[in-house]
């Protein structure tokens, strides 16, 4: 017996000095290779940015300030005894960069772990009993107007009102389901206490936070947030250049293919978990007849083929699990709609994101035919000649409607966030033919790119712009602006992105002889080159100015370039040699009388008060008084639903619309018509269209 004990204690002192030197071993590894990405990504700035900031005090203490607030952006974690603590880190940031060091992110990424560990417990605390819904307070959540919690007496203030508002907005929504669903409140059927609903938004906000927290103290976790910790570094540089993880650099070059492999589910998030919303046509999961809309999925098989829960794991990841090399098997167990668990297992198969590439319609008008393109963005395959791109796509949309008999054009690039600059100055090309269309200076110098074809498309030309018309989309609006070529037409500005992004992939190859493997430290989307326009201004910070301004939903926001702390400077350089266009598509008598009309247009109004008010009104701070609370979110409701209503056109004002494309010519076609019929309601298309009538018809005098 005594021998046993000590051959069990021996044994048991050799896991533990094994466990711990595994652990140790795991965390040199970590170290060594935050060392390696760190200096990796300094390396890069400094020899490949076209316009660096010096990494010095005024660098560090940028870094420091901002990564805290980063971890910790409603200031309900750290206390300001916290950032005492930290501050010794405040102008030693830059030494710890230029040597590789990671040492402020790992002592701050464990102190808030052990913050989130107290307030994990806090949460838990608060939520255990019932809230007084009548109580006269109120609760700020945004948090660049509060400051840090002076001690963890006010921070179980600050967690309280914070929860009483997340208990009155999912009892809101509890009453709001009932209501669909036909069913009575339960504060409202028989027999049925007053506090019952309370109880259930506390549950499920509970149910909702284990989840979160679950994640945010997860081991991997850290990774992420180291990722987080070199892109505060990145954006201090510009707000464009930007640093992805290994997988994460993986998705966007499949988003610029408009092609990956998964299983072509949608999923959304509720309250932590993960449903499939819906099925892509065509798909591997709505081909094999075993998921169904309204499955919950439970887990998945992880990289290594392990069978993983899903509780607490964010849906983004979830979606990364699914992707994955050309059949390859994926495991997923599934709660059925009927209650039934059961796990399945598929092939990964090619999603082809038709969804995101550019489509065409012809707009009936009087007795004219304007055609309309959207695109969503300037997409490439880069890896594949003959596959996904933009400016391909566009030139046989203009020959389909050329084809129809359209007698002028509508280009809408509302929301593109621009991409691949090869295929935006091959695009301006079908519409302006030879000369340049563009300027691009590096530190190597000032080069233009033109295109010598001539023009696929010379009659009358719009341009539909937004806020988040950005980088290529404002390439190609300001080059249409500079050659006088056609009209810009939207919000009063476009994003302002004028630089442009090259992506670095960052590691070692291995090799096959020795044994070792390859080492890959993510990549780096580094700001090499600014975009000029042809007239020699900079897109930077400005952006495109529309001809016709017509209010929109953001335009009071401050979410343009320019609204970037970090966002580099505008500039000129000098133009390019270009000719404009020889032909005034819209004299300013006739700008003058629309600009005049839309001033008076009543949905235009409507929606420029609304949009005004709820920027007045977006950092108010909300009552957590329960009716109160209804009211106010009531009144914010009742400001963007009026904007809602009035961008789309009454059913007797709608536009006529023919496609190009039928969805008889194929499965998969049916969010083709559904966009069709959102372009018929669309209030902005509308103006546009009517402004390219009185351009055609003035181009016929």
């Amino acid at each position: 017996m005594i021998t046993s004990l000590k051959t069990s204690l021996c044994m048991a002192i050799i896991a533990g000095i094994s466990q711990h030197a595994l652990a140790q071993s795991e965390q040199d590894q970590s170290l060594a290779y935050q060392k390696i990405t760190i200096a990796a990504v300094v390396r890069n700035i400094e020899k490949g940015h076209f316009r660096p900031k010096p990494i010095n005090d005024d660098f560090s203490q940028a870094i420091w300030k901002k990564y805290l607030l980063a971890l910790d952006p409603n200031k309900n974690v750290f206390l300001q005894s916290d950032l005492e603590q930290l501050k010794r880190y405040e102008f030693s940031i830059d030494e710890e960069l230029k040597e590789g060091s990671a040492e402020f992110f790992n002592v701050a990424y464990q102190l808030y772990q052990q913050r989130l560990q107290e307030v994990s417990v806090l949460y838990k605390d608060i939520l255990a009993k019932p809230f007084d819904l009548h109580k006269k307070e109120s609760v700020q959540l945004n948090g660049t107007l509060l400051s840090f919690a002076k001690d963890k007496k006010e921070l179980d203030q600050v967690w309280r009102k914070r929860l009483k508002y997340y208990l009155l907005k999912k009892m809101i929504d509890l009453e709001e389901e009932r209501k669909a669903a036909g069913t009575p409140a339960l504060a409202q059927a028989k027999g049925a206490k007053p506090d019952l609903l309370e109880k259930e938004a506390r549950m499920r906000i509970r149910k909702w936070l284990d989840n979160s927290f679950k994640t945010l103290m997860s081991p991997a976790y850290s990774e992420e947030k180291f990722s987080q910790y070199l892109n505060t570094i990145t954006f201090e540089m510009d707000p464009h250049t930007t640093y992805f993880a290994a997988v994460k650099a993986r998705s966007v070059n499949e988003q610029m293919a408009k092609k990956y492999y998964g299983l072509g589910l949608e999923l959304t998030d509720k309250e932590g978990e993960v449903w499939v919303k819906s099925l892509r046509p065509g798909g591997v999961a709505i081909k094999s007849g075993l998921v169904d809309v309204n499955d919950r999925l439970l887990r998945i098989t992880d990289r290594k083929g392990t069978m993983i829960d899903l509780d607490g794991v964010p849906i983004t990841e979830v979606a990364e699990l699914i992707r994955g090399d050309k059949d390859t098997e994926i495991s997923l167990g599934l709660r059925k709609v009927n209650g039934i668990e059961k796990t399945i297992s598929l092939k990964r198969g090619e999603i082809k994101e038709e969804e995101g590439r550019a489509r065409s319609a012809v707009i009936h008008k009087g007795n004219q035919k304007i055609g309309y393109i959207y695109l969503p963005e300037f997409y490439a395959d880069f890896n594949n000649p003959a596959g996904a791109h933009a400016a391909t796509d566009v030139a046989a949309e203009l020959l389909q409607l050329k084809t129809a008999g359209v007698t002028g054009i509508v280009i809408d690039l509302r929301n593109n966030g621009g991409g691949s600059l090869d295929e935006v100055v091959k695009m301006s090309g079908y519409f302006l033919g030879s000369g340049p269309k563009v300027q691009v200076k590096g530190k190597e110098g000032v080069k233009a790119y033109a295109t010598y074809d001539a023009p696929v498309y010379d009659g009358p030309l719009a341009v539909m712009i937004n806020e988040n018309s950005a980088s290529a989309s404002e390439i190609f609006a300001a080059v249409i602006q500079d050659y006088r070529r056609g009209i810009i037409i939207g919000s009063r500005s476009s994003y302002g992105k004028g630089t442009a992004q090259s992506t670095l992939p960052m590691g070692k190859m291995g090799d096959k002889a020795k044994g070792t493997p390859p080492l890959n430290f993510g990549s780096l989307r580094l700001s090499l080159n600014q975009f000029y326009r042809v007239n020699g201004g900079s897109t930077q910070l400005k952006g495109v100015k529309s001809d016709l301004i017509l209010p929109g939903k953001l335009q009071y926001q401050k979410i343009r370039e320019q609204d970037n702390e970090t966002a580099l400077a505008w500039d000129s350089i000098a133009p390019a040699n270009y000719r404009i266009f020889n032909r005034m598509l819209i004299p300013n008598n006739i700008l003058a009388l629309e600009n005049e009309e839309i001033g008076k247009n009543e949905a235009f109004k409507v929606i420029a008060e609304n949009s005004k008010l709820l920027a007045e009104h977006a950092d108010d701070p909300l009552s957590l008084d329960l009716p109160k609370f209804k009211e106010q979110q009531a009144k914010m409701l009742s400001w963007s639903k009026k904007i809602d209503e009035a961008a789309q056109l009454p059913e007797l004002k709608q536009l006529t619309i023919t496609g190009t494309r039928l969805t008889s010519e194929g499965p998969g076609l049916e969010w083709y018509g559904k966009w069709m019929e959102g372009v018929t309601r669309d209030i902005y298309v509308d103006q546009t269209v009517k402004v390219m009538v009185r351009m055609v018809s003035n181009s016929d005098k």
